[in-house]
C-alpha cells in the first residue's frame, strides 16, 4: 500500500473549475458552501483548491442551490450563469 495522493482527473479538475467559477459570480465564502452542502469549511477549501475531487452529490447539492443540474456542471460546453440573487 503506498501513501501516495492520487492526482485529480481531467474530469476533476474541470469539475473543480466550474464549481469555482460558480462560487465566485455567486459571492459564495467557503463558509457558505459549507453550509449548503452540510460539510466543513476545511473540506470545501480542500475541495476548491483541488487536492480532493468533488463527489457527484457535493455537485448535486451545489448545484440545485445556485441553479444548476450536475450535467450543466459536467457537460463539454459550460456557460456560467447570472447570480442566483440577480435572476
Amino acid at each position: 500500500m503506498t501513501n501516495r495522493k492520487e492526482t485529480p482527473s481531467k474530469t476533476g479538475k474541470a469539475i473543480r473549475d466550474r464549481i469555482n467559477a460558480i462560487i465566485g459570480i455567486n459571492r459564495h465564502s467557503n463558509y457558505d458552501v459549507a453550509r449548503i452542502i452540510d460539510k466543513s469549511e476545511r473540506y470545501v477549501r480542500v475541495h476548491r483548491k483541488g487536492d480532493l475531487e468533488w463527489s457527484l452529490g457535493d455537485v448535486e447539492r451545489y448545484g440545485a442551490a445556485t441553479g444548476y443540474t450536475p450535467g450543466e456542471i459536467m457537460a463539454d460546453a459550460f456557460t456560467i450563469k447570472p447570480a442566483m440573487n440577480e435572476r
